[in-house]
């Protein structure tokens, strides 16, 4: 038969069997829910038909899923089950109808069968299967007349239990003589998960596992067959959940009734199920399908005209990190693109084939969609979890990555190790070699010893916490609303006794009880109770507040309810966000382009953008100078066939890189993480002859002949490095030559035509380590790296008389030496430690806004480098990185806090961080999870400041304040306001808590406050004015020395820090002058100093200062020039480090040693 023509014959009958001529019902009237299509879901609960029996048969359950023409899915559990056929009656659609008595032909010998089907928006499969289980066994025991009843309850009772939140709380209800647990899922990204997941495993052979995956990866029509109904669906989801986090995005029909059998002449993308019984037929007819026989475990492919269909195998790299970095790597944040013939390269030759496939594929596509607007799902967490401490590092480096010694030493290894396999495989007499056992066949897959397997750092090894779960209450019948009402008041009662049971630092679960709460009072109709409930979520658990829930119901509300909820301070701004702003929440973009080479001419601002999309350089600045160099003496503006020859140039010289390979020897002598930049040709030196080898450290020979290494010089060490010629015969030949301080003699090669730009590179690279040591910064080495490969890059392009002179444009380090004097004031070089750079990997920097330094402290269920201290640093719009403090290295890149400017933070306790933020919302950051899902958004204004109460114990008590004048008194564990006042002046910045009292700085005064919001004192911006001529100032910040008693401030305009008296505000202050001071922006107290971070001249030119005064001498100690930039925020690191950070100009951040 063909499946082209069976819609053309006539519909098979519906009923068959051994009763004399069939009887087709007439049709009834059911009625569809809104949004779910069930118009095939009669076939699918019958999908082979149905037959009358002669004799009862077990009873069957199989699963669906329904897809309607949006994409969204309905799932379905059927359960089959006989009943015997009586005389006179007969039972459609839960209605009883009284029939002629059927031909008395063995009637009593005869069983129909039916069938009961549960719809779900969720894939509840275990769960729902459990429940039918339980209905059937109260079916079996009614008569035909009494079935109506027990479904209409078993439907009622259903449809009482809500779906679990995602997260760890699962759902437990008594369906006599079951107790069923509703499992919630991992994360709100996560799917959910109620089945067998090892059922593949079970069927097929790991191999076959494998060759199934690359044909969902590569998006084939996969047609799975079984005789078993059941395992159709189940097998499949299975598949599915292997992708994660990619996701299936076509068709999935995984269970094809007899009458639906002509879907799988579909010409695009499939997942569809038949039983075994039309393999054959299938397998006819159809062209180009994957079949999978799941009974037998096998893999065919139907009959085609052309050549079978090509799935090529997975290959061994792609199993087990194809999806985790190496497609990060080649992404492009900022302008959405991934490098997609980049990355083959890096890809075997061999494995081609599947990656261009895969990479072809919508799936593939979504999949990039979410990395680029960062979802932080179950994933991306994984993602962190298992970074390396080399992916950490090489997040701070602005240079191009190179293979580092010890990676090069460690390919060494494993390729010996390849080696040594292919010799003992070669040997003969194999039948001497012992091979080890295996493991017996039964032992437990999920308990393998794992101790051996301490070589890799990407395993996660995680001990999986056991949920927790809650029972729902009793439902009692008859479903009457007084027994309705009933159920939700008790299910309120036991969700309220619960969280009361909870510590109160158990947010997660309390998020949970709070979720569920709210939809009960939903569903009783206390919107407003329900609205708290859902409030709570901000301060518990913001990833699960139901957006579009809550929009919905504010929008119900009446009125006087709308009136009635905006009385409530914690309400009334979750109102107004709803409905004030139902247009401000932009789609998040989701293009995402692949990497093409230009085709037309670029001006500046096309090739910038052009060059990072390349994933080339992404700083601004250094592009600028880029196109400077490959417009010499022509149009500004870059012609498509240079810019080709550009990138070109560029990555083979990546890719040459990648290949070096230096001896054992060599690497002796080298750091682990030195890696090399740029080989010469062969050359003559005075030490021999061999390539010159750059690295970020160092230059050395690599003797030709017997391969060896020969020093140079490291970069610190030079002191001259000229052009000139040596005579050869009747030429003269280019020369470099270096003079070494340690060394007398000069050293000398003749580089010939490569000369000029060694030259030029040699000085560059010896220019930024200079920079790099007087100003404490090694990110001056990486940029003077990128520099000197582009030179390379531009020379290369050009092949040119005036390519050295365009590859100086780049010499951008050289020029400032000669131009600027490098060397920082001795004050300033003996006081700065360190220079970090959290804007590195950016277009452009970025200001510093706030700094907080939270100290280690060792706790078992840690990770040992989550231990370590840790810099917390707030750029622009909300990102915050963190950096581990005891190396200085990335520990956390960017995350978001909102997209508002980050005013203050601070450590609440050792488990959270609090983030006051210019959009008026407290953002809480878990330490240990490095992430933000909670805020409390009690204040109507910019955050301005945090600080923790001082006491011996761990703190309990957090006070904020913000710019309208509120001050609000925070319990730490419970994240409930436990008081509040209102200064009337408004304008309030910052706060400090001394002898029980808050001091609080506003613009006009700073008032001594009781925590209820007594004044107490106050000093006014007036009596100043007074004492200086009448000039009108404002305070900009002050500091408490309670040592001393004394209130240092600093004033708007003022190039000074004025002194009071703690016992005598109204006694004329002291005055600290500040030489070459333009403006004072922050003062923080270390020990028995003052730190004061301004902005100023240094030799002529605006600077970013620090001024330390001697609390008791009240004297300037020290003078440093700290930034290119405004000194934006100082904070201290357990007193014994300073750390600054910069405004946008610069945006590093400086390590000072504490006195």
């Amino acid at each position: 038969r063909s499946f082209r023509k069976k819609r053309e014959r006539p519909r098979p009958e519906q009923w068959k069997g051994l009763l004399g001529p069939s009887r087709v019902p007439e049709p009834e009237d059911v009625t569809v829910p809104d949004g779910v299509d069930l118009l095939a879901l009669p076939q699918l609960c019958f999908p082979g038909g149905v037959c009358v029996a002669t004799e009862p048969k077990e009873d069957r359950v199989h699963f669906l899923v329904l897809t309607d023409v949006c994409g969204n899915r309905t799932y379905g559990v059927v359960a089959q089950y006989y009943r015997p056929l009586h005389d006179e009656y007969c039972f459609y659609n839960g209605t009883t109808h009284w029939e002629p008595s059927w031909p008395a032909v063995g009637a009593a010998g005869c069983f129909v069968p039916y069938a009961v089907c549960v719809v779900s928006r969720f894939p509840y499969y275990n769960s729902l299967k459990d429940c039918l289980s339980c209905l059937l066994a109260n079916l079996k025991l009614c008569k035909d007349f009494e079935v109506d009843n027990p479904i209409k309850d078993f439907a009622a009772k259903l449809s009482l239990i809500p779906s679990p939140p995602p997260g760890p709380l699962h759902l437990i209800f008594n369906m006599k003589p079951l107790q069923i647990v509703f499992p919630a899922r991992a994360d709100p990204e996560s799917p959910i998960l109620d089945l067998d997941l090892h059922l593949p495993l079970l069927c097929f052979r790991p191999e076959k596992v494998l060759q199934i995956l690359t044909c969902f990866l590569t998006e084939q029509r996969i047609v799975f067959f079984s005789s078993d109904w059941a395992l159709l669906t189940l097998v499949a989801e299975c598949f599915m959940a292997y992708l994660y986090p990619l996701q299936w995005q076509h068709t999935f029909v995984p269970i094809l009734s007899d009458q639906m059998l002509d879907f799988v002449m579909a010409p695009t993308s499939f997942l569809m199920g038949c039983h075994l019984d039309h393999f054959e037929e299938v397998s006819k007819e159809a062209d180009g399908l994957v079949l999978i026989n799941i009974d037998h475990g096998s893999i065919t492919y139907s009959k085609s005209t052309d050549n079978n269909v090509d799935i090529p195998d997975v290959p061994l790299l792609a199993a087990q990190t194809f999806i985790q970095r190496d497609v990060k790597n080649h992404l492009n944040y900022e302008h959405r693109v991934f490098n997609s013939e980049e990355f083959l390269k890096t890809r075997a030759a061999g494995d081609h084939q599947f990656y261009k496939q895969v990479l072809d594929t919508y799936m593939f596509h979504s999949f990039l969609k979410a990395r680029l607007n960062r979802r932080m799902d179950a994933f991306a967490q994984m993602d962190l979890d298992t970074q390396s401490e080399e992916d950490r590092i090489n997040g701070m480096l602005v240079s191009p990555r190179r293979p580092t010694v010890e990676k090069i030493a460690s390919r060494k290894s494993s390729h010996l190790q390849v080696i040594h396999r292919r010799m003992v495989v070669s040997m003969p007499n194999l039948q001497d070699i012992v091979m080890p056992e295996l493991a017996p066949r039964n032992s437990s897959l999920r308990l393998t010893d794992t101790a051996g397997c301490t070589g890799s750092s990407a395993v996660l090894n995680v001990t999986p916490k056991s949920p927790y779960t809650f029972k729902i209450p009793e439902i009692h019948f008859p479903l009457v609303s007084e027994c309705v009402q009933a159920y939700y008041a008790d299910f309120v009662t036991l969700l309220s006794k619960a969280m009361g049971f909870l510590a109160p630092d158990n947010s997660l679960l309390l998020a949970r009880y709070f979720y569920l709460r709210g939809l009960v009072h939903l569903m009783q109709g206390q919107l407003l109770n329900a609205l708290l409930d859902f409030q709570n979520l901000y301060k518990t658990d913001i990833r699960i507040f139901p957006a579009d829930l809550v929009k919905r119901t504010v929008e119900s509300m009446s009125a006087p309810e709308r009136a009635q909820a905006e009385q409530a301070p914690e309400l009334m701004r979750l109102i107004s966000e709803i409905l004030d702003k139902p247009h401000e929440a932009s789609k998040l973009d989701d293009h995402v382009k692949n990497f093409k080479l230009p085709k037309e001419y670029m001006q500046l601002d096309d090739f910038m953008k052009r060059v990072q999309e390349s994933g080339i350089v992404k700083d601004a600045s250094t592009i600028q100078r880029l196109f400077e160099a490959l417009t010499v003496g022509q149009q500004k503006q870059i012609d498509p066939e240079t810019f080709k020859d550009f990138y070109n140039c560029w990555k083979e010289t990546e890719a040459e890189a990648q290949e070096v390979s230096l001896p054992w020897l060599v690497m002796e002598h080298l750091d682990k993480n030195e890696c090399v930049y740029k080989l010469s040709s062969s050359v003559k030196t005075n030490l021999g002859v061999g390539k010159i080898a750059m690295t970020q450290k160092r230059l050395f020979l690599l003797t030709e002949g017997r391969p060896g290494y020969v020093e140079i010089s490291t970069f610190r060490n030079i002191e001259e490095v000229r052009s000139s010629s040596t005579a050869f015969l009747l030429r003269r030949i280019p020369a470099l030559k270096i003079k070494v301080a340690s060394k007398k003699e000069v050293f000398e090669a003749n580089l010939k035509t490569e000369c000029d730009l060694w030259h030029l590179m040699v000085k560059e690279m010896w220019a930024g380590k200079k920079l790099a040591d007087d100003h404490k910064d090694p990110q001056y080495v990486q940029q003077a790296l990128t520099h000197v490969l582009l030179m390379d890059a531009v020379v290369g392009t050009l092949q040119s008389p005036g390519a050295i002179y365009a590859a100086s444009k780049l010499s951008y380090f050289d020029k400032m030496r000669k131009e600027v004097p490098m060397a920082l004031p001795k004050t300033t070089v003996e006081t700065l430690k360190h220079k970090i750079n959290p804007s590195a990997g950016e277009t452009f920097p970025q200001a510093v806004d706030a700094l907080l330094y939270t100290p280690g402290h060792l706790d078992p269920a840690e990770k040992v480098e989550d231990a370590h201290p840790k810099l917390w640093c707030a750029l622009s719009d909300g990102k915050v990185t963190v950096f581990d403090a005891s190396s200085w290295t990335i520990h956390q890149h960017s995350f978001k806090v909102g997209t508002a400017k980050v005013n203050c933070m601070v450590m609440a306790d050792q488990n959270q961080v609090w983030v006051g933020s210019e959009d008026s919302v407290i953002y809480i950051i878990n330490v240990h999870s490095m992430s933000c899902n909670k805020q409390l958004t009690d204040h109507c204004s910019s955050v301005t400041d945090l600080i923790v109460q001082d006491e011996q114990r761990a703190p309990s008590k957090v006070y904020s304040c913000s710019m309208d004048g509120t001050v609000l008194a925070w319990n730490v564990s419970t994240l409930r306001v436990t008081s509040r006042f209102q200064l009337s002046s408004g304008g309030l910045t910052s706060i400090r808590l001394h002898g029980g009292h808050l001091w609080c700085c506003t613009g006009n005064s700073i008032m001594a406050m009781t925590t209820n919001g007594f004044l107490c004192q106050e000093l006014k911006i007036e009596e100043i004015e007074e004492n200086f001529k009448g000039i009108s100032t404002s305070f900009l910040a002050f500091q408490l020395l309670p040592e001393q008693e004394q209130l240092w401030a600093a004033c708007a305009g003022r190039s000074e820090v004025y002194i009071w008296s703690l016992k005598d505000l109204a006694q004329p202050p002291q005055r600290v002058p500040l030489k070459d001071c333009s403006e004072i922006i922050c003062m923080i107290r270390v020990k028995k100093q003052v730190w004061v971070g301004s902005r100023g001249l240094w030799q002529g030119t605006p600077r970013g200062k620090i001024y330390v005064i001697d609390a008791e001498t009240k004297t300037v100690e020290k003078e440093l020039v700290a930034h290119m930039d405004t000194v934006r925020t100082l904070c201290s690191a357990e007193d014994r480090y300073v750390l600054s950070g910069s405004g946008r100009e610069e945006g590093k951040i400086a390590i000072w040693k504490g006195e």
